[in-house]
């Protein structure tokens, strides 16, 4: 089916909703790649952060959960992933686009990659690499020249639109989103440097 034939519309994540959502993200995310549940939770209860569902033709295909109310002016698009019954079909795609309109009014939206170069096999590496090339292909450019990790993981910072965010000033964006998100006991988790 086209994504001309589907239907689309996206809801917001409830709180009460969220369990579910979150078996789906530690089935969908390496370990390292979200926070625990209750800190999640608190964020989507506390509107830190917002989580969203997409539905393909009345059917929950996609979620994802972003942080879009840092006053810098940037969204960061936190987690997204796609049911595995719906990949491959354009959904994602889809999804990615609505994000977009949703943050029209803001400066960039920011995604992290896992660095393929730094996958432990072939069959990870393959997923990096499909993670970016899906983002590359929605508009987002890799920020060159930096070292960035959070939670020990090494990442690529992409941003959408490309080309309007130089170095040190997504350093100083990403550090303002996570230090609201981690608060400062956990911001030294957060690593960052220009290269």
């Amino acid at each position: 089916m086209g994504l001309n034939k589907m239907n689309f519309e996206i809801e917001t994540i409830k709180p009460a909703d969220f369990k579910r959502i979150y078996k789906h993200i530690k089935k969908d995310f390496s370990a390292g790649e979200y926070a625990p549940y209750f800190v999640l939770h608190m964020q989507i209860i506390n509107g830190i952060q917002q989580g969203f569902l997409l539905f393909s033709d009345g059917r929950e295909a996609a979620y994802s959960v972003c942080a879009g109310g840092n006053p810098n002016g940037f969204a960061l698009i936190s987690l997204l992933a796609v049911y595995p019954e719906y990949r491959g079909a354009g959904i994602g795609t889809a999804f990615v686009e609505e994000i977009k309109k949703m943050y029209a009014d803001k400066k960039g939206i920011i995604v992290e990659v896992e660095k393929p170069e730094n996958a432990a096999n072939d069959t990870e590496k393959s997923k990096r690499d499909k993670r970016m090339d899906f983002y590359q292909r929605a508009g987002f450019e890799i920020i060159p020249g930096i070292a960035y990790s959070i939670w020990g993981v090494p990442m690529h910072l992409m941003v959408y639109p490309g080309g309007q965010t130089a170095p040190g000033d997504v350093g100083r964006v990403i550090y303002e989103i996570y230090l609201e998100l981690m608060g400062k006991r956990f911001i030294h988790m957060l690593k960052f440097r220009q290269l």
